[in-house]
């Protein structure tokens, strides 16, 4: 069995301190042995490693200055927790995954419960019909902790199955982890979402050596646009680039010319268009906008000259996390 306390080993939790005492302890209570530590305890100790309230200074809504030696520490060690918390809760989840699976086979609920449905309710507070996605998505999930120390929750495992049903599990782990990794370097979290998105532009086979054609996918998915060295990370120009479904509903690529004479840009009367949907449509004239002049030449010449290679890389840096963040709130907003 896939060592729970092994699954904080990376990710931004620490594979010592309270969330690997509480991992620990439901090892121990799965296999059979003395559990050395209260996870209530150990959940606590977690929490009062948090600075107080009352050292963190309060400070205006608009102040955008630079955070003090002090804030820093703060936030430092407020993030270890909040990430160890969180990693100890996703791996909780499949915890509970390996204990139902124990039950079921047991049916260890029959003198006590008329269902398993009963007993997986009365024991969790959850539908027996979400343990069993739990049950089933729980091999892979181990499989991934353990491979890349992250612990993926239920919605990410889902979409990884789907990866593992058509590619096998070393590709549907490496989805995970490469995902992972590319969008911690822009800036954005792995969500399902992300996955669903490069899940879905992966060829119908994957060569044997999968992680660079999954990187490749990825990276052309989430906005980074390829390596720095391929030249196809940009077209002649910019605005030759993915077909994008514009405000009158034609596909076509940013600048393309209509039927009517316009490029596209234009949007309806704001008279007869929800006030929301106006403030997207400008949005997107602006991008459009930004689009056009953002082309392969310009960041050409703005890398030419190395007096000014620290400041290009910052703004080249910057502009990557902005798109992405654009991006990643169109991926998750509702679809119509």
């Amino acid at each position: 069995m896939t060592s729970i306390a092994s699954m904080f080993s990376n990710g931004g939790s620490a594979p010592d301190g309270p969330g690997a005492a509480v991992a620990a302890r439901t090892e121990a209570i799965l296999e059979g042995r003395p559990a050395a530590a209260d996870p209530m305890a150990s959940l606590k100790e977690l929490a009062d490693s948090l600075p107080g309230l009352d050292e963190v200074q309060a400070v205006d809504e608009d102040d955008t200055s630079e955070l003090t030696e002090t804030e820093r520490k703060q936030k430092d060690k407020t993030e270890s927790v909040i990430r160890t918390a969180v990693a100890t809760g996703n791996a909780v989840i499949w915890v509970i995954a390996q204990g139902l699976e124990r039950a079921a086979k047991g049916k260890w609920w029959r003198r006590s419960h008329t269902t398993y449905e009963a007993y997986v309710n009365d024991l969790t507070g959850r539908s027996a019909s979400y343990v069993r996605r739990l049950r089933s998505g729980a091999p892979l999930a181990l499989e991934t902790a353990a491979q890349t120390g992250r612990v993926p929750h239920p919605s990410q495992i889902e979409e990884t199955r789907k990866a593992q049903r058509q590619h096998g599990t070393e590709a549907a782990v490496l989805l995970f982890q490469v995902v992972s990794e590319v969008t911690d370097e822009l800036g954005g979290k792995a969500t399902a979402e992300t996955l669903e998105a490069v899940r879905k532009e992966l060829p119908p086979a994957l060569p044997e050596q999968a992680r660079a054609t999954i990187e490749r996918v990825a990276r052309r998915t989430l906005g980074h646009g390829g390596s720095d060295d391929d030249p196809a990370a940009f077209e002649e120009d910019s605005n030759d680039g993915v077909r994008i479904r514009t405000p009158d509903g034609e596909t076509g690529s940013p600048g393309t010319q209509h039927a009517d004479g316009n490029d596209g840009d234009d949007i309806e009367d704001a008279e007869i268009v929800p006030e929301h949907l106006v403030a997207l449509k400008d949005a997107l004239k602006a991008l459009n906008t930004v689009n056009k002049a953002v082309t392969k030449d310009v960041f050409t010449q703005a890398a030419a000259d190395p007096d000014d290679a620290a400041e290009y890389e910052k703004v080249r840096q910057a502009i990557i996390k902005r798109a992405t963040a654009i991006r990643n709130k169109a991926l998750h907003a509702p679809k119509g």
